[in-house]
């Protein structure tokens, strides 16, 4: 039999060989649930509230800053494109009403919010669909799209730019588009020209694990979202039939991402967070298309296998949307509750409307290359087996899992944006945000926070020094530069680094790693972690080397998502946090020790989180439990 995998230069193949088995002997898996039908019912419900914000001239309004904004318009014309696809014939004048606004927007350089590099994709992708059945509007959009010039139109160009740095997602999500243009005949150059840009400035990103390194080519800040983001639409284009010169090199780039991304997604179809954009519901939309993409991709090449954990992967980022509906079908576009008007946890940039209905774009996009209801869905990686995984290039991110439990930590010691630590934990059959999902951070970065404090806080060792001062991994060193939110830090400013072990633990359901934090820690030598994962247990142990008056361990709890608070408790050498029918209990190990509640509110992307410390005198050791349940 045939098997879907990656080359040999794949640096987690002989992970990937080993989950193949594990996928071999496991039992039964639980379904998700999730079938065709009720993928495009959850697309039809996002586009059909958007409906009655469209104008007479096909735009859609933003109903909070009332006006047209980015590319919420053709994200519609395509969703809405797909559901005429699929039978909804009475939303045929409404998607092709978006689609002549938005190539019009492109042809007068009026697009809004400057974001016309976002524009091809969708309005190609609603073209191609939409064309067989009005022939004669369709004369007139090709006639439109004839006369884009790409180094003018777009923004994120080299003629309008001239700065290799600054050729980031916008430039690949632009080229995907551009090649589906010329894919229908309507662009009057050949792909050399994308050659060329995918050639110097994009497949130079790409680390060996196939993840993509947005930001600055000298220093890429690599948010995990526009990893997803740009891989999805370079997918979309390969699937259309891509054959220009870096075709090969791009294929396998991709596949080995789809596999980076499938053994690091949560047991809650999440991707770990990292950088601006994280948690926000199009990162899971973009992954289910990764996802279905390549279950169709191992299908079709006769490895069931691997076709039915794709698509579970693919089903879980459904849910994992799904589960962040609003009453009228619109999405709470970050994961919190407040709303939407309160944009806690929105960056500068977030818009409710654009980004809701990207999401159903992207959705849309999964659906289309979905490997249909017949394929039997398999367990993905953080179900079966114990792995800890550590991220190459500059994402400073480690990720374990034990059957149904993942924990995320970030190891960047520099950046106030990404602070270090365990930042998210995720169990199955328990709310997302309980664990928590999480971190406060130094700067706020591009993110706006309508309540709590800006503090950094993960979990994380602490510790006083002589002078009565705390200190802790969170607040990371000094960088020696000044924090920019657009650039990044680059990782080796201020001397931050770290050494990681895993430890082999054969035959038994426990994954046993060390993290030693290396850098100018204030009174610190050296600053060792252990981390114990069992299923249903996590054990953490701090050892310090240093002049330290106590040890310490900062310990996160969830607080309030903006719409229901947490019950916390502290007793004796315990303190629990109580949320949405689930508990997080985290139990101080050694004698003497006490547990700390601080009276302030920590703000975070899903709403509050409170701080507790638990400090233990005179010693240069602390170890805790943390147990999850309901």
């Amino acid at each position: 039999m045939l098997t879907y995998t990656s080359d040999a230069g794949y640096p987690w193949k002989d992970e990937l060989e080993r989950f193949r088995t594990e996928v071999d002997q496991a039992k039964h898996v639980e379904p998700s649930g999730w079938n065709r039908a009720r993928k495009i019912a959850l697309i039809e419900n996002i586009v059909r509230a958007y409906s009655g914000y469209q104008q007479e001239n096909g735009a859609i309004l933003d109903p909070f800053s009332d006006r047209e904004r980015y590319y919420s318009t053709p994200a519609y014309a395509f969703a809405a494109a797909v559901l005429v696809k699929e039978g909804r014939a009475d939303l045929l004048t409404s998607a092709a009403a978006a689609l002549t606004h938005s190539i019009s927007l492109v042809v007068r350089g009026e697009v809004p919010d400057n974001h016309a590099d976002f524009f091809p994709i969708l309005m190609l992708r609603a073209y191609v669909l939409l064309k067989p059945l009005l022939p004669e509007q369709a004369t007139q959009w090709a006639a439109g799209l004839k006369q884009i010039e790409p180094e003018e139109t777009y923004v994120f160009t080299m003629s309008k730019m001239n700065n290799p740095n600054r050729m980031i997602n916008w430039n690949a999500i632009m080229i995907s588009g551009e090649y589906l243009r010329y894919r229908e005949q309507l662009a009057s150059e050949g792909t050399e020209w994308m050659d060329h840009y995918l050639e110097s400035y994009h497949l130079p990103r790409f680390t060996a694990l196939g993840l993509y390194q947005d930001g600055p080519l000298d220093r890429p800040n690599s948010p995990l979202a526009y990893d997803i983001a740009t891989r999805y639409h370079l997918g979309v284009m390969l699937d259309a039939g891509y054959d220009g010169r870096c075709a090969s090199s791009l294929a396998e780039s991709t596949r080995r991402g789809a596999f980076t991304s499938l053994l690091t997604l949560s047991p809650l179809g999440e991707i770990p967070p990292r950088g601006r954009s994280s948690q926000h519901q199009w990162n899971e939309a973009a992954a289910a298309y990764v996802f279905s993409s390549h279950a169709s991709a191992a299908k079709q090449m006769g490895d069931p296998m691997m076709a039915g954990v794709f698509a579970r992967a693919a089903n879980l980022c459904f849910a994992a949307v799904d589960r962040w509906k609003m009453k009228d079908g619109r999405l709470h576009i970050v994961r919190n509750r407040y709303a939407p008007e309160i944009r806690h946890g929105y960056e500068i940039y977030t818009n409710h409307t654009c980004y809701t209905l990207w999401t159903a774009a992207a959705l849309a996009n999964a659906y289309l290359c979905d490997p249909g209801d017949e394929v039997a869905e398999l367990p993905i990686p953080s179900e079966v087996g114990m792995r800890v995984l550590q991220m190459d290039g500059w994402f400073e991110t480690i990720t374990a899992s034990v059957p149904g439990q993942q924990m995320v930590l970030h190891t960047a010691l520099n950046d106030p944006y990404t602070v270090p630590g365990l930042v998210r934990i995720h169990q199955q059959g328990l709310p997302g945000l309980i664990g928590p999902a999480a971190a406060g951070h130094t700067e706020s970065g591009f993110t706006e926070f309508s309540e709590g404090e800006t503090l950094p806080i993960s979990y994380c060792p602490a510790w006083r020094t002589p002078d009565g001062q705390w200190h802790s991994l969170a607040a990371g060193i000094p960088s020696g530069s000044e924090y920019n939110r657009d650039t990044g830090i680059n990782p080796s400013d201020g001397g931050g680094a770290i050494v990681f072990n895993v430890e082999e633990d054969e035959g038994q359901e426990t994954n046993r790693f060390t993290v030693d934090w290396i850098g100018p820690l204030v009174g610190l030598k050296s600053l060792r972690a252990y981390y114990t994962q069992q299923p249903g247990l996590l054990t953490v142990t701090y050892e310090f080397e240093g002049e330290i008056e106590a040890a310490g361990a900062v310990i996160p709890l969830m607080f309030s998502d903006g719409e229901e608070q947490a019950v916390i408790t502290v007793s004796g050498d315990r303190v629990r946090s109580e949320f949405r029918g689930a508990y997080v209990e985290s139990t101080v190990l050694n004698e003497g020790a006490e547990i700390r509640l601080q009276n302030y509110t920590v703000a975070s992307r899903n709403g509050m989180l409170k701080e507790a410390r638990m400090v233990l005198s005179d010693s240069q050791r602390i170890t805790f439990t943390v147990r999850l349940g309901q």
